[in-house]
């Protein structure tokens, strides 16, 4: 059975996000990414994968598909069990490929009441829906990316409703400054910054106020190497924390030879950016 990997869009983030995944030993997708961030229904999206292995990065050609089956309030999982198997539409088999929202994306994954007795999905901390895409890679197996889809507000005031939709700006995604690291020493500390534009605001609403409130972007940086140790698998970076920066400490590996590092940098409203940096560990 091809290993499954769910690439959840991130509702939170939290200080210490340990999860043991860090150092590549097999091949494996560490993102899907879209691009916009966000888009309405009925507009396109270009969609890319980065896909990593104990040899580098894998210029896999995935296998895309749009998921069509809206997950029922008692599943647990990312997506419904549908997704896995033919309640898609497929989009073709490339390194990218461009897609179009469905036009009832809202309907299936968002606050509209949805077909087939199921109720509306409920947002994400920030407010967010989200269309889940499936790329099927030759050596890495299934993975899933979340592209935000832009809707409306449920049970929300009509007037507030109405200022929303006139004045929300659809996600982008983080701006990542590139790290400059070629080469360094077997068994030493190395420092490495991931950096990133001011992340953005947005508009979200306050249920409980029944009003809009202006938030800001929280940012997770995650740290993955083909070799070496590293102390935690991501950094994160809370809403209320004006830092735009995250560092972590990667400690070489004792053999000399050709290691890969990878960042991804995502932010709460689900926008992802990525950097590949090949380094080569001297004596």
């Amino acid at each position: 059975m091809k290993r499954i990997l769910l690439l959840l869009a991130l509702t939170a983030c939290e200080d210490a996000l340990d999860q043991r995944l860090a150092i590549v030993n097999e091949p494996r997708v560490l993102a899907v990414v879209s691009d916009p961030a966000e888009a309405k229904p009925g507009a396109m999206v270009t969609l890319s994968a980065l896909v990593a292995s104990p040899q580098g990065p894998l210029a896999d050609a995935p296998a895309w598909a749009i998921c069509t089956a809206p997950k029922p309030p008692t599943e647990d999982d990312a997506v419904a069990p549908g997704c896995l198997a033919d309640a898609v539409t497929p989009l073709g088999t490339s390194p990218t490929v461009t897609a179009t929202i469905p036009a009832d994306a809202c309907t299936r994954f968002g606050p509209d009441v949805p077909p087939g007795g199921y109720r509306p999905r409920d947002p994400d901390p920030t407010g967010g829906y989200y269309q889940p895409v499936r790329a099927t890679t030759p050596d890495a197996g299934i993975a899933f990316g979340f592209p935000r889809i832009t809707c409306g507000l449920a049970n929300a005031p009509g007037p507030v409703a109405h200022d929303y939709l006139t004045m929300y700006q659809p996600n982008a995604n983080p701006v990542l400054h590139p790290i400059a690291l070629a080469q360094a020493a077997a068994s030493t500390d190395v420092t490495l910054t991931a950096a990133w534009d001011e992340p953005e605001s947005y508009l979200y609403y306050d249920p409980q106020s029944q009003s809009l409130v202006v938030r800001r972007e929280s940012m997770r940086a995650s740290w993955f190497a083909t070799a070496g140790t590293l102390p935690v698998d991501a950094t994160a970076v809370g809403e209320d924390d004006t830092a735009t920066s995250a560092t972590t400490t990667w400690h070489t590996p004792a053999t000399p030879g050709p290691v890969w590092l990878w960042v991804v940098l995502r932010d709460s409203r689900g926008g992802i950016a990525t950097q590949t940096i090949p380094v080569t560990i001297g004596p």
